[in-house]
């Protein structure tokens, strides 16, 4: 499964992932041509030959984006035409630190230019086995499986899981606000740890709720690791949903321009203002 880049798509990935802790980033070009894609050689300690996309660490002051196209230019000296989708991310160890790589799909300024360049060890291999080359599920790619880490996913659909909170908290104005703060915040719906063990999904009506006594219990016992601020939007919406007790002082001391403009409008929310 792949999904569409959007500038808020990529600032939710980098958003997401220094919440959860993780802050050593890089990016992998999955470069497709005529239903193939490309690989390039590494090489392991035994100097074999390693396949697996060019991948490489974001660079200080560069987007996902800009460390992506300047993979792509030094590792096989072709030129980005489009950055088509995000397949997903995968975590991996180095030197005692998690580096959390993604993965997009991109097409490439006369891709089989690089068949001519000797200097670059390559081959092209089936489009459909992308996501298996990051996950090492197929014999097809020299890269074992633990070298590459887990694929942990694209991220839930932030739309269609805010609709569903929204149908649920309907009629229901601390409620409503509530969900409309998480919505807004832009993280805690893009972290799978988040959505997978506090919220909860009900197919047969397409409405979802928020376990909030759960989600801030959790986030008080350092299960949800994430920025100061991020935790006292959580924990305001907690209270603003479910009554659970907080220290209005404490909560908002300390919050940027940004997230104090989010509570004083689900306040107003709340209050019976709807914006």
């Amino acid at each position: 499964m792949t999904v569409t880049v959007t500038d808020r798509l990529v600032h939710q990935l980098v958003v997401g992932s220094h919440a959860e802790g993780t802050t050593r980033l890089a990016v992998a070009a999955a470069i497709e041509h005529d239903d193939y894609v490309l690989l390039v050689a590494t090489h392991n300690n035994d100097f074999e030959p390693v396949w697996q996309l060019p991948s490489d660490l974001v660079l200080p002051g560069e987007t996902l984006l800009d460390g992506l196209v300047r993979t792509v230019t030094i590792a096989t000296g072709l030129g980005v035409v489009e950055v088509t989708g995000y397949v997903g991310h995968f975590d991996r160890e180095s030197d005692g630190e998690i580096v959390r790589t993604f993965v997009f799909t991109v097409t490439a300024e006369d891709p089989e230019r690089v068949c001519h360049w000797a200097r670059i060890s390559h081959r092209w291999s089936p489009d459909p086995i992308t996501v298996s080359l990051v996950v090492g599920e197929t014999d097809r790619c020299a890269a074992p499986a633990a070298s590459l880490g887990r694929l942990i996913g694209p991220p839930t659909p932030l739309d269609r899981l805010s609709v569903a909170l929204q149908a649920n908290a309907r009629g229901l104005l601390c409620s409503e606000a509530a969900v409309d703060l998480l919505i807004q915040q832009q993280s805690w719906l893009h972290r799978r740890d988040f959505v997978d063990s506090h919220v909860e999904t009900d197919a047969a009506t397409d409405t979802a709720s928020v376990n909030w006594a759960g989600a801030v219990t959790a986030l008080d016992a350092g299960r949800l690791p994430c920025s100061s601020g991020e935790g006292q939007l959580l924990r305001i919406a907690g209270s603003l949903a479910e009554g659970i007790l907080l220290d209005l002082q404490d909560a908002i001391t300390g919050l940027d321009a940004t997230n104090t403009a989010l509570v004083a409008n689900a306040v107003y929310h709340a209050a019976g203002h709807r914006p």
